[in-house]
């Protein structure tokens, strides 16, 4: 894994999480331990190192990709906290698991095909070990016509709606189903968060059916599963981290290890971002692996980045140099954030329509408890977006004035 001409700046530290934030295999892990011995060599900060593994989530892949490069000394408190938080990253993915298996039961009981995205079972594809990756949560997508028989399943087996979702009136669960892509709930023993997807935030309806068309039946602990195609997986992993400007290395490692044990079809991929427009989003993937591991990969479309702009590797480069996760400290800080990403997201995805982007900026299910109106009036919500978006800014700052 040379040093590639982005990294230059940055710290020791910064290097070295970069350097043990995958698990490379074949001819890409002689460069790793390399890339590790030189970072560890210069005496880089550790206590910077540990909250870089923090901010990327990558504590247990860090200390297995260490673990297993001889002749490199760590400080002895440096190598048991990194132990600690390797044990604790188990503890909660066998936690995960134990509660993935339950529910996928349940849903198989239930008569509920499920397609489980990331999580355990994705960490046991790739390292066939599900403690080794960091998850903060499950997520399963269901088709959405059993979207409601998927809530009841879950109700009736400890799980619960986040505080704020609310009744809605049958329009406005509509409408909601058409906007958002996913019900968050949380288990009442363990706290753990579970999101119930019926579509991925960048899909339209016959794109969602192409994937679960294009889906392969699978068995995990003697439940039945849908995976993703090797094409859709591609596409999915790129577009995740797309929508998230690769801020966390943990994502762009994930993509670099499946790209190294072949799990990957970046030419299935390209076809199909071809007719959902997303090219740029696997290019972007393409570009930041080669870039940021020196990995070798397919030949890209001939002409592939001429006519695109630069910004598209240099926002998401600089998210993950940046110390710390985005986050929204106040309204006008969230809105100039919302702003920026939007500028990104136009590159990503260019071919999207005025129409899809404002409906995406301008709908929230918020509004419905904001101004709940009764389905006879549920025509003035068009009319009234605007009005209820400035609300939303504007609502968190009085609040706080008035704290």
């Amino acid at each position: 894994m040379p040093e590639r001409e982005w990294l230059a700046g940055t710290s020791p530290a910064f290097r070295l999480m970069i350097a043990t934030s995958w698990l490379a295999t074949g001819a890409w892990k002689e460069n790793q331990e390399k890339a590790i011995r030189k970072a560890t060599a210069v005496g880089p900060d550790w206590a910077e190192y540990l909250r870089l593994l923090d901010r990327h989530q990558i504590t247990g892949l860090s200390w297995a990709a260490l673990s297993r490069v001889p002749g490199i000394t760590l400080p002895e408190p440096v190598k048991k906290q990194l132990h600690d938080l390797s044990n604790a990253c188990q503890i909660g993915a066998i936690q995960q698991c134990m509660l993935l298996t339950e529910v996928l039961r349940a849903f198989n009981h239930a008569g509920i095909p499920v397609m489980p995205l990331k999580g355990p079972i994705f960490s046991h594809e790739l390292y066939r070990d599900a403690r080794l990756r960091h998850s903060v949560d499950l997520d399963l997508d269901v088709e959405q016509e059993n979207i409601e028989k998927a809530q009841t399943c879950l109700e009736s087996r400890d799980w619960h709606l986040d505080s704020t979702f609310f009744p809605m009136t049958p329009r406005q669960r509509k409408s909601f189903l058409q906007n958002e892509h996913h019900i968050i709930f949380f288990h009442s023993l363990t706290g753990c968060m579970l999101e119930l997807h019926w579509r991925n935030h960048w899909e339209t309806a016959e794109g969602t059916s192409a994937r679960w068309a294009r889906s392969i039946p699978s068995v995990w602990r003697g439940c039945s599963i849908q995976t993703l195609s090797p094409g859709d997986i591609t596409l999915y992993l790129c577009s995740h981290g797309g929508l998230h400007v690769w801020y966390r290395a943990k994502w762009l490692g994930d993509l670099a290890r499946a790209h190294a044990l072949g799990r990957l079809d970046w030419e299935a991929a390209l076809d199909e971002a071809q007719r959902s427009g997303q090219v740029n989003v696997v290019l972007v993937g393409m570009g930041l692996l080669s870039e940021v591991y020196g990995l070798s990969l397919p030949a890209k479309p001939r002409n592939a980045w001429p006519s695109r702009s630069s910004r598209l590797l240099k926002v998401p480069l600089q998210a993950l140099k940046d110390p710390q996760e985005p986050t929204h400290h106040s309204s006008l800080a969230s809105l100039r954030r919302s702003l920026r990403l939007g500028r990104y997201e136009r590159l990503l995805w260019p071919g999207r329509t005025w129409q899809a982007r404002l409906s995406t900026l301008f709908h929230r299910s918020d509004d419905f408890r904001t101004l709940p109106l009764p389905d006879a009036l549920f025509w003035l919500y068009k009319p009234l977006r605007l009005v209820l978006w400035l609300w939303r800014w504007v609502r968190p700052s009085r609040c706080r004035a008035l704290e």
